[in-house]
């Protein structure tokens, strides 16, 4: 299934919406800012239905960055099974997000076992659960510094997908039920 869309097997994988506040253009330019090693050992997978317009929008934006074409991958939408099939295999999961409700897809990646960092807004750093997996969702200088640190040190990335396991159970019905 990965070869429908050309996929590598270590790739970034956004998942959610494409309106503003998401910050994907954001997310974009700080890939590309990645070091050219980095970067050519990874893809970065924007899933989800992304409208014809925005994701013209957004392929510009990583043209204008320098970003070869390959290494941004549009999967468009997806079935619940082949959503979870890519939060299980990705190296890293991204949430950038400026502000967000609960933050669902980062959860979900987690629970699929993913290694997840995100934004340090809104009530993302408390479904991350981790400080040291959060950066500044304003400073594509902050995005490009976590995102190198998560694909360049093995250490860090087995810990976060480790969090993943515990996080998540944090956010359980029985866990729920007892706080309310």
């Amino acid at each position: 299934w990965q070869q429908d869309w050309g996929l590598r097997p270590d790739f970034v994988l956004y998942a959610g919406g494409y309106d503003a506040h998401k910050n994907v253009d954001t997310l974009i330019a700080a890939f590309a800012e990645l070091p050219a090693s980095v970067v050519q050992r990874h893809q970065l997978v924007l899933a989800g239905r992304c409208d014809p317009v925005t994701a013209a929008q957004l392929r510009q934006v990583a043209h204008r960055h320098r970003l070869a074409a390959d290494r941004l991958v549009f999967t468009g939408t997806l079935a619940d099974e082949e959503l979870a099939r890519l939060y299980s295999s990705c190296a890293l999961f991204v949430a950038p997000s400026l502000h967000e409700g609960l933050g669902l897809p980062p959860l979900e990646a987690m629970a699929c076992g993913a290694a997840v960092i995100g934004s340090n807004a809104s009530s993302l750093p408390e479904v991350i659960g981790c400080r040291d997996a959060l950066f500044d969702p304003r400073s594509r200088s902050s995005i490009a510094a976590k995102l190198q640190a998560a694909l360049t040190d093995a250490d860090f990335l087995a810990a976060l997908r480790v969090l993943a396991g515990v996080q998540t159970r944090q956010f359980s019905w029985p866990v729920s039920a007892r706080r309310a």
